[in-house]
């Protein structure tokens, strides 16, 4: 018999509830957005050229400058060391490029470099 009239109690409290609700009009269902194509990385901001570098040494440290500008740690000194390969696989990865840690023509053009 308790459990009769608590099970009551808690449908009229219920109900009680949603009829407040019901007096303001429902919104408009959101218009479904469409997925937006991954925008092209912004060019990496300047930063120091260590001096000394050869012309390879210098597109690396484009390459790792770029990479710091997409969330890397990586010091810009232009070797391409173990960090900077970890660092091309990991972006290649998100941006659904194949990950090889190589900075081939599609990672460069992701880059913007």
């Amino acid at each position: 018999m308790i459990k009769h009239k608590l099970g009551l109690v808690v449908c009229l409290t219920l109900a009680a509830g949603l009829a407040g609700c019901a007096s303001e009009p429902a919104p408009p269902p959101a218009a479904p957005m469409a997925a937006a194509a991954p925008a092209p990385a912004a060019p990496p901001p300047a930063q120091p050229m260590p001096p000394g570098l050869t012309r390879a040494q210098q597109h690396v440290a484009k390459i790792q400058a770029a990479l710091n500008a997409n969330g890397a740690h990586l010091q810009v000194d232009g070797r391409m060391g173990s960090k900077t390969v970890a660092a091309l696989k990991a972006y290649q990865g998100a941006h659904k490029l194949k990950a090889t840690g190589k900075a081939d023509s599609a990672t460069l053009k992701a880059l913007g470099v």
